[in-house]
């Protein structure tokens, strides 16, 4: 199963309700938990479930040591990443694709997906 595939199934999952789990977290899609109800949305924030995010980088926001990298999405998401991350994601560049697994409620501490550790 490629991330692609995996995407759609955790997005099937969400609609249905009936969500996937990574180490013990509930996983939902980006899509998905814009449409769950405000209760259901706050419970999954009460539980700092994971969210999966495959868009474009649109903007980069800011750059900080100490807080990391922020992007925009053409998807209208507002990702958090660790400065790790900084040069894989500007050598992926403004449109480029991504795939982020982020933590609710805030779409902070992302991690990107398919790339290597360093």
């Amino acid at each position: 199963m490629n991330f692609d595939q995996f995407y759609e199934q955790v997005h099937k999952q969400t609609l249905a309700r009936n969500f996937v789990r990574f180490r013990h977290r509930i996983v939902v899609s980006r899509e998905g938990y814009h449409l769950l109800s405000p209760k259901e949305k706050e419970s999954l924030n009460n539980l700092h479930a994971l969210v999966l995010v495959f868009s474009k980088i649109s903007w980069f926001i800011y750059f900080n040591e100490q807080s990391g990298v922020g992007i925009s999405t053409s998807a209208n998401s507002h990702l958090q990443f660790d400065i790790r991350y900084y040069e894989t994601l500007r050598d992926i560049g403004i449109d480029g694709d991504i795939k982020a697994m982020c933590v609710l409620p805030y779409f902070d501490k992302c991690i990107l997906l398919g790339y290597k550790m360093f």
